[in-house]
């Protein structure tokens, strides 16, 4: 049975500073959270909180109702922590794995045997006599997120479990991950600053930067509706501009109308908008001109950088033309791919 998790009014000051303020967050067990946020946002000291390593400054890290600090041996000993650097010992794989379960007094035979078994469930039993220290990065990773599961986790706490990856072995662990915990209770936590990883094992995305949570929800509707800008760019909308709304309700960007209105008051907001968004044509009656100043070939698309007084980036399937750099476009924004944020914290300010 998962953890259930609790913060409540927690502060967490290093240097003088606070570098972690989260007033409440609940996880019941079984929850799967992301925490989505750049470097330096709070990430790590997030978990470390939770696995109970740190102690908050002020406030209560609780698990099932008990402060982590003060919580039942057996309690603290099903929390699993896979950090961002595998940190394997110089012994063998096998060793390294049933190494928390030699801690928590098992015999050798039924270490062995949990071991082997995480070992199998993220695709790497075949490794379990090899020296750890002479495994690739992704077979390390993969070796220590089973040192993690094999004590049977009630809260598992992933920091960047995919970092260093490179991209092919990053989707195949993420896969084996996902497989890994597919059938398990476990409360899982695990932080990224890369939207893709963090939003496809969540059912509930925590946005946090400079230590505090500025968006908290389904991943769907954080991806749908971002509460400013910050949060816009964070889980990768290629388009986050500063625009204003007119009187008519239409929404300009550097004072050309762009083809969509909005419902709200008029004044400055934020435009978000994917690639897919930012449709090219003709110059003549199109809602904007654009200069093109660079084209560049992406996953599956050209990238099309634009100049309108504000730089947009269009994605162009391959097989449409492109115009070439230089020439001057028409643009306009398809709505349906695009949202307006009126929240007054990601506007203006947030340019």
């Amino acid at each position: 049975m998962g953890a259930v998790v609790g913060l409540r009014n927690v502060r967490h000051r290093r240097g003088g500073h606070d570098v972690l303020a989260i007033d409440q967050l609940d996880l019941k067990a079984g929850d799967r959270l992301a925490v989505l946020g750049p470097n330096g946002a709070g990430k790590t000291t997030l978990l470390r909180l939770l696995a109970g390593l740190d102690a908050p400054t002020t406030g209560r890290v609780e698990i099932n109702g008990e402060p982590i600090a003060d919580a039942a041996v057996e309690v603290r000993r099903r929390i699993g922590y896979a950090t961002q650097r595998p940190g394997l010992l110089s012994t063998s794989v096998i060793r390294n794995v049933e190494l928390p379960l030699r801690w928590r007094g098992l015999d050798g035979t039924t270490r062995r045997a949990a071991a082997l078994a995480a070992l199998k469930r993220l695709n790497v039993s075949g490794l379990a006599d090899r020296k750890a220290l002479s495994l690739s990065g992704g077979e390390a990773q993969r070796v220590s997120l089973a040192r993690a599961l094999a004590i049977e986790p009630g809260l598992l706490l992933l920091d960047e479990p995919a970092a260093g990856l490179d991209a092919e072995t990053r989707r195949a662990f993420l896969d084996d991950l996902e497989r890994a915990l597919g059938d398990r209770a476990t409360t899982v936590v695990h932080v990224s600053h890369r939207a893709q990883e963090a939003l496809r094992l969540a059912d509930r995305v925590a946005v946090l930067t400079d230590g505090t949570i500025r968006q908290l929800g389904e991943p769907a509707s954080v991806v749908r509706q971002p509460v400013d800008g910050t949060v816009a760019r964070l889980v990768g909308y290629e388009n986050v501009i500063a625009v204003k709304i007119d009187a008519s309700g239409r929404v300009r960007i550097n004072g050309a109308y762009c083809g969509i209105s909005a419902t709200t008051d008029p004044g400055p907001a934020t435009l978000a908008a994917w690639g897919t968004a930012i449709r090219l044509s003709p110059p003549d009656g199109a809602p904007m001109a654009a200069t093109v100043k660079r084209i560049s070939p992406g996953a599956g698309y050209w990238e099309v950088t634009l100049d309108a007084g504000e730089t947009l980036s269009a994605h162009v399937a391959l097989d449409q033309a492109v115009p070439h750099v230089g020439n001057q476009v028409g643009v306009g924004i398809d709505a349906r791919h695009a949202v307006v944020i009126t929240d007054r914290r990601g506007s203006a300010d947030d340019r």
